[in-house]
Formats: C-alpha cells, structure tokens, sequence
C-alpha cells in the first residue's frame, strides 16, 4: 500500500503542497480532484519522485527515497498529460516498448516475453492496427492511449494518472476509465488519477481526495466528498448535486444561473 505523511513542495518561495497525508490500499482507484493551481500534478510527480518533496512517501513499507530507480520503476508508473514531441519520430511499438526498460538487465532489446506483453497493452488500448505507425501520425486521443499502453507495459503495481481523460471524446473517455478501472477490480492493482470531470470521478473513485490551495480539504467515498456546499467552496461556482437512484452516485450538474 502507499502511506503518504506530511508531504510539503515549494517551487522556490511559493508553497505548493503542504502537509499531505493519506493512504491507499491495493484493489483502490483514487481521483485526485481540486481547481486548477491545487497542486494535483504537483502531488502526483512527487510520489514518483520526479520531484523531491519534504514529508515521506512508504510504498508497502519502505521509502520511495529509499529505492534504487529500477526498483522504483518496476513498481510504479506515471502517466504524464503532457505530449513530448520529441518522440512522434518513434513507432507506436517503439515507444510501448519503453516500458520495459526496468526489466532488461541482459540485453538492450526485447525478448519474447516482452514482446508478448508490449502487443498485448497494444491491443488494450486498441491501437494493434497502428502498432508499425509513427506517433506524430497519431490524433491526441491516440497518443493519450500510446501513454497509457505503454504504463500497461511495465506492468507496476500502482498507476499515477494525470488527467487521462484529455482530448478524448466521450465514448475513449469511458474506454480509458474502464481500463484504468479493470486495473483496480481484476487485479488488484492502484491507481491514482488527477480528474477534472467530477462525474467520472463519482463513477469510477473508490475514494476522492480533494486539494485545494495545496492541502487536502476533503477525502472520502465520492458520496462523502462530492457534496453542493464543498463543491461550491472549492471550485466558486454554484452546482446541484443528484443522487442517482440505481447506483447511488452523485451527480454534478453546474447551475447555470437562470
């Protein structure tokens, strides 16, 4: 599992997070939700230690500072929402193929194993058809779902998500969210997604933790959280909150002021 306890960042003089704590157990679909500047990304980037943060991060046990980058690698995976065009030269396969790197202590390509894997995250993803294609060929929905094919190559215990929804429509959306989902249910796997769509977060968090100012103001079970008066605290904005009566979840319908 991961504990989290008393995590600060400072990005110079200005404070970014500050006294961050929580817990997530395995088989757990976290969302991370909060307005734009809450520290979100931040927080994500500091579980995986591309940022070094005050406070400690244990995951099952022993310190993230702690662990050799292989380790850390083969354990945790970050999905980034940012596009690097440095690699649209690169083949779909190629950069699926990244994800094994923690695994290749031998020899510097793949073996059959990897191979077998890498095709299968492919397929996941439902790019097996474009796998020979270069990735600046590819629609931002593709590329979104060659990041997330390529975090299922690594096959880690725990996927931190930022906003894996983006440039998506509605039907990927939901494709995306059940993978991210199946992770949790079928294997036991965590994930922790930065959401910004608050209904998905009600359809698909176990648990919500909502960063506001850099602090974690709420966190809970989406019917716990996703209330009208924190909602509108948070976020400024007016919003009705509905129950829905065959699945309990709430629902978030902005107010529209007429």
């Amino acid at each position: 599992m991961i504990k989290v306890r008393g995590l600060s960042f400072s990005y110079g003089d200005v404070k970014v997070l500050e006294d961050i704590s929580f817990e997530v157990d395995y088989g757990e679909f976290v969302g991370v939700i909060g307005p734009n500047g809450s520290g979100k990304t931040t927080l994500l980037k500091c579980l995986c230690r591309l940022l070094k943060p005050l406070g400690v991060v244990y995951l099952d046990g022993e310190k993230i500072s702690e662990m050799t980058h292989d380790k850390l690698a083969r354990l945790l995976s970050y999905i980034s929402s940012e596009n690097d065009s440095s690699v649209n030269s690169m083949s779909v396969f190629d950069i699926v193929s990244t994800g094994r790197t923690p695994y290749m202590k031998k020899f510097w390509w793949e073996s059959v194993e990897d191979e077998e894997i890498i095709f299968k995250s492919i397929e996941i993803v439902g790019l097996k058809d474009l796998y020979k294609k270069r990735v600046g060929e590819l629609s931002s929905g593709e590329k979104q779902m060659v990041k997330i094919a390529r975090a299922l190559s690594q096959s880690p215990k725990i996927f931190l998500v930022d906003e894996p929804t983006v440039h998506l429509d509605l039907k990927h959306q939901l494709e995306v969210m059940n993978i991210l989902k199946n992770l949790t249910v079928r294997e036991g796997k965590i994930v922790i997604a930065v959401l910004h769509d608050l209904n998905l977060a009600s359809i698909y968090a176990d648990k919500i933790l909502v960063l506001n100012n850099g602090r974690i103001i709420a966190q809970g079970k989406p019917y716990e959280v996703l209330r009208e008066e924190l909602l509108g605290r948070v976020y400024g904005v007016k919003v009705r909150v509905i129950v829905d009566s065959e699945f309990e979840q709430p629902i978030i319908i902005p107010y529209l002021g007429r």
